[in-house]
Formats: structure tokens, sequence, C-alpha cells
């Protein structure tokens, strides 16, 4: 495997929604997402929890 390729985790679950919006939560601080964005990725988030 080269070191350009991405690694992949097969057969592993979609990452956990509470963690994906800690890391857009980073994302919001540092300034990569504005609020907008970040509001609308966590909408989106927690109504796969339900």
């Amino acid at each position: 495997a080269s070191a350009s390729q991405v690694q992949a985790a097969p057969a592993q679950p979609a990452e956990d929604p509470i963690q994906l919006l800690e890391k857009l939560g980073g994302l919001l601080a540092k300034g990569i997402l504005t609020q907008q964005e970040f509001d609308a990725k966590k909408a989106e988030l927690l109504s796969r929890i339900k």
C-alpha cells in the first residue's frame, strides 16, 4: 500500500454521530466551518440518533 492511499476500515459502521459532532465543533472553533454550516450538519447528525 502506498502512503498516499486513504486507509479505510472495512466492515465497520459509520462514525458515531457524537464523534462527528465533536469534530465539527472543532472545525467551527477554527473558523473552517461557518455557524450556519455547523448548524445544518448538526441537525442532520442529530436526526440519525433518534
